[in-house]
C-alpha cells in the first residue's frame, strides 16, 4: 500500500501572488481552490463582509489579513477582491454560508491590487501613486494634492470619490496591498509615524466614502513589539481597522481539506492502519480523527511549525506539499507509523542556503551536525541510531522554537516520542505497558546520546526533565568534574564537607573569629527551657583559645578525612560530632562539590559560571544527604562516651524536646542543638542548680521581650502568656496574685537590703558579679540569673513597696510602676542602686478608710501587706468618683421640678450652703472628685507606703461628701415627684383655663414648691437643723395624687358630653347613609336647589366624634384620651354631641320638605310651565305624577332628575350669602330710614338680576 493509495493529492506549490486576481481566469482558479473552515467562515460573515458592504450605513473600517508565510494569506486576500469585483465568481466559491452572505458585495467595486517592495517612498507616496495609476487607466483622471500642501487626507479621498463617481456611479473602490509589514519594518522612527498617521485616516474615510481598504501583514501589527515605541499611534490605528487571523486551525483545515483529501474508504484504510499503534502514545486514540484527517503529516507538526519564530519565510502549506510529493509512491511501512513529524523539517532547514545568513540558524546548524557526525562515527547501539538521528534532528528544530536559543528548555522523553511517534521495532513483545515501554526505549536512546557525544551540546533541565541543545556547552562539565574530584586529597574534602555543614547548621559567612571556622551558638537547656551560650567549632579543641570570652559549652565538629591530632580532656562543656557512617552517594556528591569549585576557581566567563552552577546543585546534594542521614552518620562523643545520636537520645521524644509539630520534619540543626541540650543538660545544671524553670521557650532573642511583657504585667497591664511564664518562674505568683514574698530571689535581695543601717543603700555591684566577662545575679548563690531577670524581680519588690529602685535620672517607687514599665529593659539593668521606701503613714490611712464608710481598723492590714483591703479601698474610690462627677453634671444642668431649676438662685444657695470654707457647691464637688482621682494611683499596700497627705487633709473633704449627699437626696425627691407634677402641668394645659381644677391646682402647685424647696434647705443644714428632719414626701404624694384623681374625673365627665356613645354612633352611621340623605344629594345635581344647605348638614354631622374606649387607666397613665385625643380647652363649648345628632335628625325631615316645596313651586310657575309641554311623553308623565302626589316619588331615577332638569333649565340661579346681603344694605351706612333701607335692597335686586329676564330669575340663600 502506498502513500498515494490513500490520499487525493493536490499539491500547492507555488505561492499566490496578489497581482494573479486581475486575470479573469486566474480569479475563478484562486476563488475555486479556497478552501474555507468553519471558523474562517463565521471571519468572513461577521467581520469582513459587513466592513466591505456599502449597502447599509455602518461604521465600516479597514481590514487587515493576519498570517504568517505561507498560510493562505495572500490567496484569502485574491479570492475576497475577486468576488467584489466579479459577481459571477460567487458559484465557484465552496461555502455556501460565506456565498449568501457575500451576495452584499459581489460585484460590486472596482479593485486596485498592489504589493510593496523594496522602496523608500512614503506609504501615502506609494498608496496615492498606485490609485492615481489605476484611475487613470480606468478614464478617472485625478491627482492628489502633495503631502505637503494639505492638513488631511479626507477631503483629497472625497475628491477623488467624487470623480469615480462620475463614471461609475454604483461601485465602490477597494484597494488591495500586499506585504504592508514588512515594509513597516524597513521605516525610520519619524517616518513610521508618519505613514501610521495616514493609514489611521484611511481606515477612517471607509466609514463615510465607497472606498475601502484591505491589507496582508505577517502578524498582528497591533501585538508586534517593534512598533512598542509608537504605541498611541498603533492604537489610533486599530480602532479603524479589524483584524481577520489567519489560525494554525485554518491552516490544518487546508492541509486536510485541499492538499490531503481524503475519501471515507481512504478514512477507513487509514484508522485501521494506525489503530495498532495508539496504545503506545498518549492521546493518540483520543485524537485519532485529527491524525486521519492530516495523515501522513502528524498534527504537532503544523503547531511547531508555527513556533519556528527564527525562520521568517518559512511557508508551510509549500514545505507540506513538498515532502508529500517524495512520499506518493514509497510503500506504507509496516513495522511503524509512517508519519511525517517536525524532525523532517530539518533536512529543509539545513538544506537551503539562505537560511545560514540568519545567525541563530546557523549556530544550530553547526551544534546539529557536530551532534550527528558524533553519532554516525561513535553510536554504540546501531539498532536506536535512526531514532538518534531523529531526535537530534527534532531537538534541532526545537531549539529554533524557543525565542532564545541559549534558553534551558527543550521537549522530555514523553513529548518526543508522541510528537515525533518514535517506534522501535519488538518493542511490543516486552510484554509491559506500551507507552511505558516505549517511553523507557527512548530515555535509553537519550541517554546514549549524551554519553556518545560525552555531554557536548546536549543537557537536560533536572527540575522539568526536558532535553535541549545547550549551544554554549561546548565542553564536557561533567566529565571534566569526575576528573578532577579522583585526585582531591584529604584536607580538600574536609574543607567543602564544612561548606555542607555550614548550610545545613544554617551559620552565616561572618564568622566569630577571622580566620577560623567558629560561631556564636545557642543551644537550650531543654529541663528550664532557657537558652545557653556557647561556640560551634568546624575543627578541634586545640582552637578552643581563640574563642574569648569563655562560655556555657563547645560543640566540635571534628574533620572526617584528615582529622587534627588532638587529646580529648574529656571537660565538662565540650561534645564532639563526628562523621562516621557514608556511603557512595555521600562521597560522590561530595568529591563532584569540591571538583565543581575547585575548577570554578581557575575557570572565566561561561566554563566558571557553569561549574558554579554546577556546585550549587552538588551542595544542595550533599545538605540533602545529611539533612537525610542525620541520625545514622554521626556518633557524638562526651565526656570520653561515644555514642550514636540516636542513642543519646533513647528514651526522650525529640520531636517534643525541640518543639516540632507532628506533620513536621525536623531539620539537621534542630537535631543537633537537641541532643547537645541533652548531653550537655547536668553540666547546665552544675553551672546554676537553683535557675528558674520556665514553661515556654526563653532565647536570646525573646528574652528581653518576655522581661518587657512581665514588667508590663507587674503594673497592672495587659498580662500575656509570656509574662505569666515569667512571673511563675521566678516564683513571683501566688496563683494569679503577685506575691515577691514567696521568690527565693526576691528574699535574697530583701536579705542584702535589711544588712543595711537607715539612709543606706545597695549597690548594682552588690547585686550583679560579673563571670568570665558576662554579667548574671548571684552566680555565687546558684542562681546564675541573667540581669533582665534581676530586674523583674526588683520590680516585683518595689510593687509590693519593699524597696524603691534607682537609675541615673530617675527613681521608682510603688507609685511610678507605669513609667518603670514604659523604660527600657536596658536601662534598667544598669541602674544605680535599691534602697527602702518611707515608713507607713497610719493615721492619715485611717482617715482615708473612715472618710469613704470603711472599717478604719483596715488601715493596720494594709500595713500587713494585706491586699484586701486595697481592693475594697479603690472600689470604694472609683464609687464615690463615679457619683461626684454624676452630681457635678446634675449641678451644671440643674434640678428641674414643676418648671422651676431647685438650685438656682433662691433655692441653690440654700442647699449649696453659701458660707462653706470651700466656696460654691461645684467647686466642693470638684476638689473633692480630684482629691478621690489622685488615690486610684495606690492599687496596692506597697503603693500605700508612699501615701502623701496627712490626715487632716484627708478629713477636709468630709464636707464635698456632704454636699454629694444633700444632691442625691434632694434629686431622689424630685425622681419621686417628678413623674406626678410632670402629668399635671399636661392636664392643665388641656383643659380650659376657667375650669376650676385649675385653679385647685395652682393653688396645689405653690403648696408643694414651697415644701420641695423648704426640705432642700433643711437637709443642707441651713434651717432647723437641731431637730429630726421629717421626710416631706408621703403627704405632697398624698396631695398630688388627689389632685390627678380629680382631673381624672372631671376629663371623663367633659369626654363623655362632647363624644357620642356606642348607641349614638350606630345613630349617626345609620343617618349618614339614610335614604332622605341620598334623595338630597340626587335633587342637588338640579342648579335650582340649594346646594349649601345640604353641604353644611353633612359637615356638622361628619364633625361629631365618636369615642367609647377610654378608661380611668387610660387617664391614669396619660391625661389625654390615647384614643380620639379629646382637649377640652381646644374644642368650642357645644350642646352635648346625643342632643346635637337628635336635632340633626330632625332637621333632614324640614331640609327634604323644604326642597321638595321649592321644586314644586318653581314647576307651578308660569314661566316654566311651557317647558313640560317640550319633554317627551314618558318624562312628562314623571313630572305630571310628582305635581299631582304633591310629594317625591319612592324611587328617584334619573330619569325624573333629567326631567326637572330640562323643565327648570329656563331659570335663572342667582346665589346670595347672607355676608354679601348685609354689606349691600349697609351701603351708605347705618342707620337708615325704611325708604333709604328700602332703595338699598331694590338697587342690590337690581344688580343681581341685570342682564336676565326678571320673572326667570331664582335667588338662593346660601
Amino acid at each position: 500500500m502506498r502513500y498515494g493509495d490513500l490520499i487525493q493529492f493536490e499539491p500547492i506549490e507555488s505561492v499566490v501572488q496578489l497581482r494573479d486576481a486581475d486575470e479573469a481566469a486566474s480569479a475563478r482558479q484562486l476563488v475555486s481552490t479556497y478552501v474555507i473552515s468553519d471558523e474562517m467562515a463565521e471571519r468572513l460573515v461577521e467581520v469582513a463582509i459587513p466592513n466591505l458592504q456599502f449597502d447599509q450605513p455602518s461604521d465600516n473600517k479597514g481590514l487587515l489579513v493576519v498570517g504568517n508565510y505561507g498560510t493562505g494569506k495572500s490567496h484569502l486576500m485574491s479570492v475576497i477582491s475577486a468576488i467584489c469585483e466579479h459577481g459571477d465568481l460567487l458559484s465557484a466559491l465552496g461555502n455556501a454560508q460565506v456565498a449568501q452572505a457575500a451576495e452584499r458585495i459581489a460585484g460590486k467595486f472596482k479593485v486596485f491590487r498592489t504589493e510593496i517592495g523594496a522602496t523608500t517612498m512614503s506609504l501615502r507616496d506609494i498608496l496615492v501613486g498606485e490609485l492615481e495609476e489605476h484611475l487613470a487607466a480606468m478614464g478617472v483622471t485625478y491627482t492628489f494634492p502633495d503631502a505637503s500642501q494639505v492638513p488631511n487626507n479626507k477631503r483629497a479621498f472625497e475628491e477623488m470619490m467624487a470623480a469615480f463617481h462620475q463614471t461609475w456611479p454604483d461601485h465602490g473602490l477597494l484597494l488591495v496591498v500586499d506585504e504592508l509589514l514588512d515594509y513597516l519594518r524597513t521605516r525610520k522612527d519619524q517616518e513610521l509615524i508618519l505613514d501610521l498617521n495616514f493609514l489611521r485616516e484611511v481606515g477612517e474615510v471607509c466609514k463615510d466614502l465607497r472606498f475601502r481598504f484591505m491589507a496582508g501583514v505577517q502578524e498582528a501589527i497591533f501585538d508586534s513589539p517593534r512598533f512598542a515605541f509608537v504605541a498611541d499611534s498603533i492604537r489610533r490605528v486599530k480602532d479603524r481597522f479589524e483584524q481577520i487571523l489567519i489560525a494554525r486551525k485554518d491552516v490544518k483545515f487546508v492541509v486536510a481539506e485541499r492538499l490531503l483529501k481524503k475519501t471515507g474508504e481512504q478514512q477507513a484504510k487509514i484508522r485501521e492502519y494506525l489503530t495498532p499503534f495508539a496504545k503506545f502514545y498518549s492521546h493518540m486514540n483520543e485524537r485519532m480523527d485529527e491524525f486521519i484527517r492530516l495523515f501522513p503529516v502528524h498534527p504537532d507538526y503544523i503547531d511547531t511549525f508555527e513556533r519556528v519564530t527564527a525562520v521568517e519565510k518559512r511557508e508551510v502549506l509549500k514545505t507540506l506539499s513538498l515532502a508529500m510529493k517524495k512520499l506518493l509512491d514509497q510503500e506504507v511501512p509496516e513495522d511503524r507509523p509512517g508519519l511525517i513529524a517536525y524532525d523532517s523539517y530539518w533536512t529543509n532547514l539545513r538544506e537551503n542556503p539562505s537560511f545560514r545568513a540568519v545567525p541563530d540558524i546557523k549556530a544550530v546548524i553547526d551544534c546539529s551536525q557536530v551532534l550527528e557526525s558524533r553519532i554516525e562515527q561513535a553510536f554504540t547501539r546501531p539498532a536506536y541510531k535512526p531514532m538518534a538521528l531523529r531526535i537530534i534532528h527534532a531537538l534541532s528544530v526545537h531549539r529554533l522554537t524557543t525565542g532564545d536559543i541559549y534558553a534551558p528548555l527543550g521537549a522530555t522523553a514523553e513529548e518526543l516520542r508522541d510528537a515525533l511517534c518514535l517506534y522501535q521495532p519488538g518493542i511490543e513483545d516486552l510484554g509491559g505497558d506500551p507507552a511505558d515501554d516505549l517511553l523507557s526505549q527512548v530515555e535509553t536512546v537519550l541517554r546514549e546520546i549524551h554519553k556518545t557525544v560525552s555531554g557536548q551540546f546536549i543537557s537536560s533541565n533536572p527540575d522539568n526533565r526536558q532535553f535541549y541543545l545547550d549551544l554554549k556547552k561546548t565542553d564536557d562539565f561533567d566529565a571534566l568534574i569526575e576528573k578532577r574530584a579522583e585526585s582531591l586529597d584529604a584536607s580538600q574534602l574536609d574543607r567543602y564537607y564544612y561548606e555542607a555543614l555550614k548550610r545545613v547548621m544554617e551559620c552565616t559567612d561572618q564568622t566569630y573569629v577571622t580566620g577560623y571556622k567558629i560561631w556564636q551558638h545557642e543551644l537550650t537547656w531543654l529541663e528550664h527551657k532557657a537558652a545557653r551560650q556557647g561556640y560551634l567549632f568546624f575543627g578541634a579543641p586545640n582552637e578552643r583559645s581563640t574563642a574569648v570570652p569563655p562560655r556555657d559549652f563547645y560543640l566540635y565538629f571534628i574533620q572526617p578525612f584528615d582529622p587534627p591530632h588532638f587529646k580529648d580532656e574529656k571537660k565538662a562543656d565540650e561534645v564532639f560530632l563526628r562523621l562516621t557512617n557514608t556511603d557512595e552517594e555521600f562521597r560522590t556528591a561530595l568529591t563532584n562539590y569540591a571538583a565543581a569549585l575547585d575548577l570554578a576557581s581557575t575557570s572565566s566567563g561561561h566554563a566558571k559560571a557553569t561549574y558554579e552552577s554546577k556546585a550549587t546543585g552538588f551542595l544542595r546534594d550533599l545538605a540533602g544527604w545529611l539533612q537525610k542521614h542525620m541520625t545514622d552518620a554521626f556518633e557524638v562523643t562526651y565526656q570520653g562516651r561515644t555514642k550514636s545520636l540516636v542513642e543519646w537520645a533513647k528514651g526522650k521524644s525529640i520531636r517534643e524536646l525541640s518543639g516540632i509539630a507532628s506533620h513536621e520534619r525536623i531539620n539537621f540543626r534542630d537535631l543537633v542543638n537537641t541532643i547537645a541540650g541533652i548531653v550537655l543538660s547536668a553540666h547546665f545544671q552544675d553551672q546554676a542548680p537553683e535557675y528558674p524553670y520556665f514553661s515556654v521557650l526563653i532565647t536570646g532573642q525573646n528574652r528581653e521581650q518576655a522581661a518587657q511583657d512581665a514588667l508590663r504585667a507587674i503594673a497592672g497591664q495587659n498580662r500575656t502568656k509570656q509574662a505569666t511564664a515569667v512571673l511563675d518562674a521566678l516564683e513571683l505568683l501566688d496563683g494569679e496574685r503577685l506575691d515577691p514574698y514567696r521568690s527565693r530571689y526576691a528574699k535574697h535581695i530583701l536579705n542584702i537590703l535589711k544588712k543595711k543601717g537607715h539612709g543606706q543603700v545597695v549597690n548594682r555591684s552588690e547585686l550583679i558579679q560579673e563571670v568570665y566577662g558576662v554579667e548574671y545575679f548571684a552566680p555565687d548563690k546558684g542562681y546564675r540569673l541573667e540581669p533582665e531577670w534581676a530586674v523583674v524581680v526588683l520590680a516585683a519588690l518595689v510593687y509590693s513597696g519593699d524597696l524603691v529602685l534607682s537609675i541615673p535620672g530617675k527613681k521608682f517607687d510603688a507609685t511610678g510602676l507605669p513609667q518603670l514599665a514604659a523604660t527600657t529593659i536596658d536601662e534598667l539593668a544598669h541602674f544605680k542602686h535599691i534602697e527602702r521606701p518611707k515608713d507607713w503613714n497610719l493615721p492619715a490611712l485611717k482617715a482615708l478608710f473612715e472618710l469613704l464608710g470603711l472599717t478604719p481598723g483596715m488601715a493596720q492590714l494594709v500595713t500587713q501587706g494585706k491586699e484586701e483591703p486595697v481592693q475594697q479601698l479603690q472600689k470604694a474610690i472609683s464609687e464615690y468618683v463615679d457619683r461626684l462627677v454624676r452630681a457635678q453634671q446634675v449641678v451644671r444642668e440643674g434640678i428641674v421640678f414643676w418648671g422651676q431649676d431647685l438650685l438656682s438662685a433662691g433655692h441653690g444657695s440654700r442647699v449649696a450652703g453659701q458660707d462653706s470654707g470651700l466656696g460654691t457647691l461645684d467647686s466642693r464637688l470638684e476638689k473633692t472628685k480630684s482629691f478621690l482621682e489622685s488615690l486610684q494611683a495606690y492599687s496596692s499596700p506597697g503603693k500605700l507606703k508612699n501615701f502623701r497627705y496627712d490626715a487632716q487633709e484627708v478629713k477636709r473633704h468630709e464636707d464635698g461628701l456632704k454636699a454629694l449627699s444633700e444632691i442625691e437626696s434632694l434629686q431622689e425627691l424630685v425622681s419621686d415627684l417628678g413623674p406626678v407634677a410632670s402629668y399635671l402641668s399636661t392636664a392643665e394645659a388641656v383643659l380650659p383655663t376657667d375650669h376650676e381644677w385649675v385653679e385647685r391646682m395652682k393653688a396645689v402647685r405653690t403648696e408643694v414648691l414651697t415644701a420641695v424647696t423648704s426640705y432642700g434647705s433643711r437637709v443642707s443644714g441651713q434651717k432647723d437643723s437641731g431637730h429630726a428632719t421629717r421626710d416631706p414626701r408621703p403627704e405632697l404624694q398624698r396631695k398630688l395624687g388627689d389632685l390627678k384623681k380629680s382631673y381624672v374625673q372631671a376629663y371623663l365627665a367633659m369626654h363623655t358630653r362632647a363624644r357620642l356613645g356606642v348607641n349614638e354612633d350606630k345613630r349617626k352611621s345609620a343617618l349618614m347613609g339614610d335614604e332622605r340623605l341620598k334623595t338630597l344629594s340626587r335633587l342637588s345635581t338640579i342648579d335650582l336647589m340649594p346646594r349649601q344647605h345640604l353641604t353644611d348638614f353633612q359637615n356638622r354631622l361628619a364633625g361629631l366624634k365618636s369615642c367609647f374606649a377610654l378608661t380611668e387607666q387610660d387617664l391614669d397613665a396619660s391625661p389625654v384620651c390615647p384614643h380620639c385625643s379629646f382637649r377640652p380647652g381646644t374644642e368650642a363649648p357645644a350642646a352635648p354631641a346625643a342632643t346635637v345628632l337628635e336635632h340633626l335628625d330632625t332637621e333632614l325631615d324640614k331640609l327634604l320638605e323644604d326642597w321638595t316645596s321649592t321644586l314644586l313651586a318653581n314647576l307651578e310657575d308660569p314661566t316654566t310651565r311651557g317647558n313640560l309641554d317640550l319633554l317627551k311623553p314618558e318624562a312628562r308623565s314623571l313630572v305630571d305624577a310628582f305635581l299631582e302626589r304633591r310629594k317625591l316619588p319612592d324611587e328617584l331615577g334619573q330619569d325624573f332628575i333629567h326631567a326637572l332638569q330640562e323643565v327648570l333649565s329656563g331659570l335663572v340661579k342667582v346665589a346670595v350669602t347672607p355676608e354679601d346681603l348685609r354689606a349691600a344694605l349697609l351701603k351708605g351706612g347705618s342707620p337708615a330710614t325704611p325708604a333709604e333701607m328700602k332703595k338699598r335692597f331694590e338697587e342690590y335686586l337690581d344688580e343681581l338680576t341685570k342682564g336676565h329676564e326678571q320673572g326667570k330669575v331664582r335667588i338662593v340663600l346660601e
